[in-house]
Order: structure tokens, then sequence, then C-alpha cells
């Protein structure tokens, strides 16, 4: 969520996100919180007509100016997930295909904002495609993350993003090993499964109102194709810490 131009295509302006959540709103809308989510995909609640689950994964710094307040301002919440090694850092952890860094919240603005009605949790600690890691450092990244959201938030944290929503069998048992009761994926999670639970996401190609139209099939499939197209930064990020190894 950042005004300033930058190559890639999961980012969005702060004016069309700002449109986009006031036509929900203006539709009657609602958003459901982590909690109420999580009791949808272990079917003990059904989820109602007009209501969605806001999600953000890596925790940008812009999420402070540009989402947080006009979620507030019409009484949405949101969850957000955590690099928890990066916060209040810039991105290293990405490929800057645009030759500029960005940074992450920091953990005084994640206090602030869960004053105001916002949720975080894990995006595991560095952001590695888990996929790729032996099982040891699966485990390590999601301790040491969980770690880091447990004292910062002051309580349990009970739900993790997967970084680029890969995610197989065995990393849902090893979230769930570690102490996470709900794990969330993206367009490859299984429904039904609330270690594995699937989100749309949402690139600079997404209608006005985006997820909830009949352009819902177009958007899945645009957003499979991009997430196919991720593995490419995973395929820069390994080879540059070979470099530097």
């Amino acid at each position: 969520m950042e005004p300033r131009h930058e190559l890639g295509v999961t980012r969005l302006s702060p004016i069309r996100f700002a449109r986009q959540i006031e036509r929900l709103a203006r539709a009657g809308w609602r958003t459901l919180t982590l909690g109420e989510v999580v009791a949808c995909a272990r079917g003990v609640r059904t989820v109602g007509a007009r209501e969605l689950a806001i999600t953000f994964d890596d925790a940008y710094r812009g999420l402070r100016e540009h989402a947080f307040p006009v979620l507030a301002a019409h009484g949405f919440s949101a969850t957000c997930f955590v690099i928890t090694d990066y916060a209040g850092k810039l991105n290293r952890w990405d490929v800057a295909y645009g030759g500029r860094r960005f940074a992450h919240l920091a953990w005084r603005d994640i206090e602030r904002a869960r004053a105001s009605g916002m949720e975080f949790a894990s995006h595991t600690a560095t952001h590695p495609r888990l996929t790729w890691l032996s099982e040891a450092a699966v485990r390590e990244e999601f301790r040491r993350s969980r770690n880091a959201m447990e004292c910062a938030l002051g309580g349990p944290c009970a739900a993790v993003s997967y970084p680029f929503g890969a995610a197989g069998e065995r990393e849902a048992v090893l979230a769930h090993e570690a102490g996470y009761a709900s794990g969330f994926s993206l367009t490859l999670g299984r429904r039904g499964d609330v270690m594995r639970i699937p989100r749309m996401p949402v690139y600079v190609w997404s209608p006005p109102v985006p997820a909830v139209t009949f352009l819902g099939a177009v958007e899945r499939w645009g957003a499979a194709g991009a997430h196919r197209c991720a593995v490419g930064t995973s395929i820069i990020q390994r080879a540059a810490l070979r470099r530097d190894a």
C-alpha cells in the first residue's frame, strides 16, 4: 500500500484501495474477525451473505498511513501477517525489482493499530518459501516468529500465513505442531482445511469491488497465474543466499 510507483502486481495505490473499501461499505458488507474466519473454516459458523475477511501479508508500513485509517473510518477490521525478523526494517528479504525498498511496520505501529481493531498474526520470521526448506528450518521459522508475535501481542499467536501461499501437507502439520491453530494459504488452499484456509489475492487488475462480484472466476484465474510467477522471486532469493554464503 504505497503511493510510490513500483514494479509488481501485488501493491495497490492508496486511492484505489480507498475506493474499493468505500464501495464495499456502501453495499452493506461487513468484515469478519480472525476468530470468525477460523470458525467458518471449522464449519461451526456460516459465512453471512455480505461478510468477508480482509487480510494483509508482509505488514508494510504503508498500511499505517493508507489502509488502517480507511478501514477504521468504515468500521472495518483486518488481519495483518507480520514477517517478525523485519518488523520496523526495510524489506531486504524481497527482490527489489524496481530498485526500491519498503519499510515494514514497527512493533509500536502494530500496538497502535491493535487499539483501533486491527489483528496481527505470523507470516514466519524471514518469509522463505517453506516448501523448499528442510523440516528443521521450517520448524525454526514457525517457532521464532510465533515467539516474537506472542512477546509483542502479550498473548497467544494462533494463526500463520504461509509466504507465497506455499504450503503442502508437511507445512500444515508442522504449523499445527508449532502451536498455530490455523494457517492461511492463497488460491491453492483447501476449503474445510483450517490449516490451509484459501484466500483471494487482490492485484492491480482487480475490479472496483474485488473478490465478491461475478468477476470472481476471472480474478481467481489471474491470481493463480500470478501465484505461479511468484516462484521467480523465490529462485532469485535462493541464488542471492548462495552467493552471499
